[in-house]
């Protein structure tokens, strides 16, 4: 057996220390995808609940409109990520224009309500018409927030996929989620109360910085390592190619992969989006509800490597059927027995943790199962197909709490009848992965 030469050896310790700092970057933007995600919807919702309690605005807002971009424009921006080929790459110019777009989006709406008030004052409207100026800023800068970044983040899945290999794809989204889970503990038990309404505004601005400072260390970092050829497009191991052509599936499956994905995505939207018009009917104070998101974000941040290992050793699509029909037993579960502030805390808690594993076992399933030269395009399409039915039921939901005069309990329902029918997609989709 041939032992390597002394040269060799430090050619592959370069070699993988190199690919460390490529996951370390990948990581960083992660923090920054995490801090955006994790905070900024939320701190929204106590934003918009000051001026509006319409159920029907709220989830328009929250899930009709991102879903609506996402539809008009994922494809187009997803196809032409696709046959971009640069000195930076396939997603790296796109990602250098979003996360400053993205910025200033959030730098808006922190001075939202004062922009508002501005606007108001200039116009001379009537006093009572001070609030409507206020929403139409917030609104505005909510859709322009919500246009990039639903752009930005299709990307940086993108650049994940192109550059962790498929074999540990599954972990690494693990350490990704855990990542993403320990930004929401700090933020749920550390800011998150009664007095947060005093310091949305400097949350928000210390959000837009931090992202766009890693983003634009991400981007830079990798076009560095690009050019000293430890990066390539794409970066591609002969075992990930084999690994491919095994787990691609044909068109009916792919038909049922982004049916099941949608069903997933909008079976927890209803618990996540109502939640702060819930925690009012139920009496539940913001402190406790913090914690008890924390406490679930704890949970899940030991269960994700876990579940990451166990996505690539047994495959996402069994992990998203267990998930699913858990989950759809809970939330049934939670409409019956939710009837005040404890119970509310408790299935709270059950809903995160289940979502969480849910989310964190099926997150590698995309980029295992689509070709990566195509993989923003299909990859759109599946987003298209979930933001379809996102707007009509988003939409619905709001409508069907406005008519049953606001009783919350409807979110559990709704969503554990949407787990139980997502569900039966995730069978039938595990059954068409073993007859291949």
């Amino acid at each position: 057996m041939m032992r390597d030469t002394p040269d060799q050896t430090l050619r592959q310790r370069w070699h993988n220390a190199s690919l460390l700092a490529v996951y370390a970057l990948l990581l960083l933007g992660g923090l920054g995808w995490s801090l955006k995600e994790r905070a900024i919807p939320d701190l929204f919702k106590v934003q918009l609940r000051q001026f509006s309690d319409n159920p029907v605005l709220l989830n328009s807002l929250l899930g009709a409109l991102p879903a609506l971009i996402s539809m008009l424009v994922g494809p187009l921006i997803g196809a032409w990520s696709d046959r971009t080929r640069s000195a930076l790459g396939r997603h790296i110019p796109f990602l250098l224009g979003c996360a400053p777009l993205i910025a200033v989006s959030l730098v808006g709406l922190a001075y939202s309500h004062a922009l508002g008030v501005l606007l108001w004052q200039l116009s001379g409207a009537l006093p009572d018409e001070q609030n409507y100026f206020v929403l139409a800023c917030m609104c505005l800068c909510w859709t322009s927030y919500s246009l990039f970044t639903l752009i930005g983040n299709a990307l940086f899945i993108g650049l994940i996929n192109e550059l962790v290999p498929h074999a540990i794809i599954g972990r690494f989204f693990g350490v990704l989620r855990i990542v993403s889970l320990a930004v929401g503990v700090l933020f749920f038990y550390y800011y998150f109360g009664n007095e947060l309404t005093e310091v949305a505004q400097s949350i928000v601005l210390t959000i837009a910085a931090l992202y766009l400072l890693c983003f634009l260390l991400v981007c830079y970092g990798i076009v560095r390592l690009r050019a000293r050829g430890v990066v390539h497009e794409p970066a591609r191991l002969a075992q990930d190619a084999d690994h491919e052509s095994q787990q691609r599936p044909n068109g009916w499956t792919y038909s049922l992969l982004f049916l099941a994905i949608a069903m997933g995505a909008i079976c927890v939207l209803p618990a996540n989006i109502n939640s702060y018009h819930a925690i009012g009917q139920f009496d539940v104070d913001f402190r406790a509800y913090g914690r008890a998101t924390a406490a679930g974000y704890s949970v899940s941040i030991l269960l994700a490597w876990p579940i990451g290992w166990l996505a690539d050793r047994c495959h996402p699509v069994r992990i998203g059927f267990a998930a699913m029909l858990v989950y759809a037993c809970c939330m049934l579960a939670a409409w019956w027995l939710v009837t005040g502030p404890t119970s509310y805390l408790i299935w709270l808690f059950v809903h995160v943790v289940v979502a969480g594993v849910f989310l964190t076992g099926t997150a590698s399933l995309l980029p295992l199962t689509l070709p990566r030269q195509q993989f923003s395009s299909l990859a759109v399409l599946s987003a298209a197909l979930t933001a379809l039915l996102t707007v009509f039921f988003s939409i619905l939901l709001g409508y069907l709490l406005g008519r049953n005069g606001h009783d919350y309990r409807l979110v559990f329902l709704a969503a554990g009848l949407v787990a139980l029918a997502g569900a039966g997609c995730w069978y039938r989709l595990l059954r068409a992965f073993r007859l291949r």
